[in-house]
């Protein structure tokens, strides 16, 4: 097995893991399967995570009810997003076009930078997710 890459690490990756990749920037999905012993898997297949990258808020509430559908309920999910110019137009940043995914009860509890052009959130359902005190989440 060769070791984790810095984006599997970043991403909390386990080895082993079932990924559905969506709209990822193909030096990624590089990065992700050349890693540890990542498996990537197709829409229909059983999977224990997913790694989605928006291009705009349109795609968010296209996409996730096909990603919600089949991950369990502890799976891993990431969403990708521009940062800088480009995540303004696109109506995405860490507190900005998520609205699907808080309707359907998850929220986000980890940012990463990916990469100078994208960023990352991790999302896990709220019930799964003990918010501090004070907390916009408790």
């Amino acid at each position: 097995m060769t070791a984790p890459t810095e984006l599997i690490h970043k991403l909390q990756i386990k080895s082993g893991a079932k990924l559905w990749l969506i709209n990822v920037p193909r030096e990624l999905v590089e990065e992700l399967a050349a890693g540890a012993e990542v498996e990537i898997v197709h829409e229909n297949d059983a999977y224990d995570g997913v790694v989605a990258f928006f291009e705009s808020a349109a795609e968010v509430p296209l996409l996730v009810p096909r990603i919600l559908k089949e991950l369990p309920p502890d799976g891993l999910l990431w969403v990708g997003y521009r940062k800088g110019p480009e995540a303004k137009a696109a109506g995405l940043n860490r507190d900005t076009g998520w609205e699907a995914l808080d309707a359907a009860d998850w929220r986000p509890v980890r940012q990463v930078a990916i990469t100078e052009e994208w960023s990352g959130l991790r999302f896990r359902p709220r019930n799964l997710v003990k918010a501090k005190d004070g907390s916009q989440f408790a």
